[in-house]
């Protein structure tokens, strides 16, 4: 395959890696900026020449993790991997396996931040450990917090919905990948989405979304809930969120208008307040989130589980121990896990849904399989964590790549599906 890729939107030359050719920084919408604040995805216009795609995106504006913080040391301490902010973030970086003939299958991962921050080039993604098993592995961004999912009934009067521009970027992804994943020798109908945290909800509602039926083949929930979930996600009718959003201008002497005239940093001053406000107002602590919005959602996702509505493809689900609390759990004491098992068990004719738990208590602090753990082995990317890992890691990192790839290939990760009457959950731990 050639370096230099031709897209539907222009030509893009990668970089190499050991196992991938590695696209980084492609458009997938037009930049969400200006008249294009909170408006839908946009389609991404030509270009001209040859794009160079070397350098990771900006990411969204957030805020940032503290430094000195548990997860600041965890994941952001690394200069090398903290790209700028900015609200031109609708990117994604795609790794393309160096040997084979094409076809591949194809994973699509979201990142988790509690939907209001994170980005797709952290330091614990990395797709060469996929491109060395065949599989072609895309990260994507999408937009957060009040970029992503600020409603106003103004808004749902222009457009017939509000709020969800998030959701609605991350399945622009699923499109343009479907569009374009051939030029990059991917199977478009072999999609696989996957995500972690508010990426692993993301995933559960994606699921739920009339617009991504027929899309994708499978899907991975990692530490997003299943059903009737500890995560206040997905909860509430949208017209609630846009009456609280308006409430809260209208007690700010503010209108709409004057939100496309603040910069994105002034946007995010705004959204601390506005975030407690709504959420006190609509008893939704996790308001700017995807909601029921009529268009991309059309009810709550344990309501879409209950009327047998989500899609009927393979799904691996899981969570880690100590993903709510440090203590020692047991599975029936572990609110997360028994969403998942719920999930599994409402889906009874779907032969193809699989439960794991990740056990693994990382050396190095008290914090046990904390939230987030997993994702240092799946993505095979031990080398730059800077706890005192061993060969036991290496190994646990190994089985769990093979078998998240086994899934993308061939919709099962290699051992038994889950069914009430052989609950088989896969534990994840060394040895």
């Amino acid at each position: 395959m050639s370096d230099i890729v031709e897209t539907r939107y222009g030509r893009l030359k990668g970089t190499e890696g050991e196992y991938a050719r590695i696209y980084k920084g492609i458009p997938y919408a037009q930049p969400p900026v200006g008249s294009l604040r909170f408006q839908v995805p946009k389609q991404q216009k030509q270009w001209e020449g040859i794009l160079s795609a070397n350098k990771f995106p900006p990411m969204c504006p957030q805020g940032l993790q503290e430094e000195g913080s548990f997860y600041q040391k965890e994941f952001y301490d690394n200069q090398e991997y903290m790209p700028h902010q900015s609200e031109d973030c609708l990117y994604l970086n795609i790794w393309v396996p160096k040997e084979g003939k094409g076809d591949y299958p194809v994973a699509i991962w979201y990142h988790g931040g509690a939907y209001a921050g994170g980005f797709c080039s952290e330091m614990e993604f990395d797709g060469e450990a996929y491109a060395k098993r065949g599989i072609i592995l895309i990260t994507a961004a999408y937009r957060l917090g009040l970029f992503g999912f600020f409603a106003h009934p103004k808004l749902h009067e222009r457009d017939g919905h509000s709020g969800n521009y998030g959701l609605l970027d991350q399945i622009a992804v699923i499109d343009w990948v479907r569009d374009n994943i051939s030029a990059f020798g991917g199977d478009k109908n072999r999609i696989t989405i996957m995500g972690q945290s508010a990426g692993g909800m993301s995933v559960r509602t994606l699921v739920s979304s009339p617009l991504v039926k027929g899309k994708i083949c499978g899907a991975i929930i990692q530490s997003g809930g299943g059903y009737q979930s500890p995560f206040p996600v997905n909860v509430m009718d949208g017209r609630k969120l846009e009456e609280a959003c308006a409430l809260y201008l209208e007690q700010k002497g503010m209108v709409l208008e004057e939100l496309y005239e603040k910069n994105s940093q002034e946007i995010l001053q705004l959204q601390g307040e506005m975030w407690q406000f709504v959420a006190a107002q609509t008893k939704c602590i996790m308001p700017f989130c995807p909601q029921v919005d009529g268009y991309s959602l059309l009810k709550t996702c344990d309501q879409i589980l209950v009327d047998d509505e989500v899609l009927k493809i393979p799904y691996l689900i899981g969570c880690n121990q100590n993903d709510i609390s440090k203590e020692e759990t047991t599975y029936m004491q572990n609110p997360l896990h028994m969403s998942n098992v719920a999930f599994c068990e409402m889906q009874k004719e779907n032969k193809d849904v699989y439960l794991y738990y990740f056990k693994r208590h990382m050396p190095g602090d008290d914090m046990g399989a904390f939230h987030s753990a997993e994702l240092w082995y799946m993505f095979g990317t031990l080398e730059r964590c800077w706890r005192p890992l061993t060969e036991a890691d290496k190994e646990l990192s190994e089985e769990m790549l093979d078998a998240w790839s086994s899934f993308i290939q061939s919709g099962t990760p290699g051992w038994k599906r889950y069914s009430e009457e052989d609950p088989v959950v896969k534990e994840f731990d060394i040895r």
